[in-house]
């Protein structure tokens, strides 16, 4: 019985020395989340972009892919059309005239930069998903969920008629 008290009484101390180094520990991690925000958002990518399809980008050399979006493959038709090349249309007329800024969130299989992209400060993910040109990208992201709701609400894009989702479409029409 003396034996298990005086552990007892070793665990309470070393929980009062220690404790106050929690509350430093958490502040200190909270500095590091802080200054990785921070370095993120300088990392930012600015300048004029061209479009290469509905979800992607080539800005300052760089491919990019919006972050949370999928949109319809360039040479993929639904029942309103050619919906691949609308969807590319829609983000050259997002982009046009207008200063893009992409804040990058990671990076694909395929190398190209994922991010969060917006010309002049409009959010082009959130734009080709409220015009029906892209789906909410569900497997990687619950954003963009509402606004895909308001589209089909409205009958936006392609949601005038009916369509594969883009991932479907891809698996039927592998690459060579």
């Amino acid at each position: 019985m003396l034996e298990s008290g005086v552990i007892a009484t070793t665990l309470i101390a070393v929980v009062l020395i220690l404790a106050p180094n929690w509350g430093r520990a958490a502040a200190a991690s909270e500095d590091t989340a802080t200054a990785s925000a921070a370095a993120a958002a300088s990392a930012a990518i600015t300048g004029p972009a061209s479009v290469s399809d509905g979800d992607g980008l080539r800005l300052n050399g760089q491919r990019i892919r919006l972050q949370g979006v999928d949109a319809f493959e360039l040479h993929q038709t639904c029942e309103t059309g050619p919906c691949g090349q609308a969807a590319k249309d829609a983000l050259e007329r997002l982009i046009t005239g207008h200063t893009v800024a992409c804040e990058p969130v990671d990076t694909d299989r395929y190398g190209r930069t994922i991010a969060y992209c917006r010309a002049d400060g409009v959010d082009l993910g959130e734009q080709m998903v409220l015009q029906g040109h892209a789906l909410a990208f569900r497997r990687y992201s619950r954003e963009y969920v509402d606004e895909e709701a308001i589209a089909q609400r409205n009958r936006a894009g392609a949601w005038a008629g009916a369509f594969d989702n883009p991932a479907d479409w891809r698996r039927a029409h592998p690459r060579g």
